[in-house]
This record gives C-alpha cells, sequence and structure tokens, in this order.
C-alpha cells in the first residue's frame, strides 16, 4: 500500500463483519449521521476553494461523462480545473453517498439487495485505505501538517477517558482544528464499517492513522 506521505500506517479498525455491523449501528442513529453530515460542509468552507465547491456542486453531471475510478485517479484532464480538486471533490461527494444510504441500511438491511448497486460502485471504484488516506489529505490540507504532527504525537500514548478527553478539548494548541479531528476519525470509523459490512474489504489491511 501506498503510505501516507503526512501519516504513519497501521492496521484498520475493523476487521470482522460483526465489528462492522456493530459500528454502522451506531452511525445509523440521526444524531451520528447528522454529525457526518455537516464535517462535510464544514470540511468544504474550511478549504475556501471554489474549485473545489464547483465541482462538488456539479459532480452528478461529471459521472455522466466519466467513470468513478478516473475521476478519483487525480490523473484526469479537464479544461480549466485543477486535478486535485477534480480528486478531492470526488471524495467528498463519495462520501456524502455512503452517508446518505444510512437511512437505507434502516430499510434495508441486506447489502446484496440491487437498491445499493451505487454504494458498491464506489466501493469499487477506491479502495478503503486510498479513500481515507485521500480524506486525511483533504483535512490536513485544513489543519496544516505541523497541527497534525502536534495532534498525533499529543494523541500518541491516549487514554480516550472523559478526563483525558476534556484535556484535549481545552488545549490551546489543539483547539483550532480538534472538531475536525474528531470528525474525520468518526469518518474514517465509519468508512471502514460501509467497507467491510458490504463485503468489499481492502486487501492491503493498512490506513492512514488518525
Amino acid at each position: 500500500m501506498k503510505k501516507n506521505k503526512n501519516g504513519k500506517t497501521e492496521k484498520r479498525l475493523l476487521i470482522t463483519p460483526a465489528q462492522a455491523k456493530t459500528a454502522l449501528s451506531m452511525f445509523l442513529q440521526h444524531p451520528e449521521k447528522l454529525k457526518l453530515e455537516k464535517g462535510i460542509t464544514a470540511l468544504l468552507e474550511k478549504l475556501k476553494n471554489p474549485g473545489v465547491n464547483r465541482i462538488f456542486d456539479n459532480y452528478p453531471d461529471l459521472l455522466q461523462q466519466y467513470d468513478l475510478e478516473e475521476l478519483l485517479s487525480g490523473n484526469l484532464e479537464i479544461p480549466d480545473t485543477n486535478k486535485q480538486d477534480i480528486r478531492t471533490a470526488g471524495i467528498l461527494s463519495c462520501l456524502q453517498v455512503l452517508v446518505y444510504f444510512c437511512d437505507d441500511l434502516k430499510e434495508n438491511p441486506n447489502p446484496a439487495q440491487k437498491h445499493f448497486d451505487s454504494l458498491r460502485y464506489i466501493l469499487k471504484s477506491i479502495t478503503a485505505s486510498e479513500f481515507i488516506n485521500e480524506l486525511l489529505l483533504v483535512v490536513i490540507t485544513v489543519t496544516g501538517v505541523d497541527y497534525y504532527k502536534k495532534y498525533r504525537q499529543k494523541i500518541q500514548h491516549f487514554d480516550f477517558d472523559t478526563q483525558n478527553a476534556l484535556l484535549l478539548e481545552n488545549d490551546p494548541e489543539l483547539q483550532e482544528h480538534l472538531h475536525l479531528m474528531v470528525w474525520f476519525a468518526m469518518t474514517r470509523l465509519f468508512t471502514e464499517s460501509v467497507y467491510v459490512y458490504f463485503n468489499h474489504p481492502d486487501q492491503n489491511l493498512k490506513t492512514a492513522t488518525v
């Protein structure tokens, strides 16, 4: 697996379908799903990139012209459009679709149903580790590499109990982007749970460190 240049690699959080089902059951609750949705909007705002916003808003039209795998490759050339912007908008658009299907999973818990063809199309177009690593790069675009390294250093040997969580919240060096990092951690768990639940595991059992 390609190693993320700004983060370490480690085994993914979820291994078994049972673990994935447990995680998904949490995200099927309205408050958690809403946090994921709002996080996408907040990340787009923090990027302050009109190019990404334009592509994100028009992504359904692009899917009529190009394969998703091509759009996510980072190599597609579209006139007057930045290649990385295409990939960034693609990752966020795909994440939005995965979150959207949360409600459908409540009514149709069988992942083999034809109803989920568009979701499976995403899972076949990009591996779990690639998806999460690319999303991490987008997050680091906002936080900066120095902040991310500082965040990683401070949570490296952290026990996430209530007391330590409060310490993080009150840490002046982390406050600026802490909510974004918490959202990314949630999104990573959600994304892995979808991949495992739909039986499309990434063969490289490693992904970016949160």
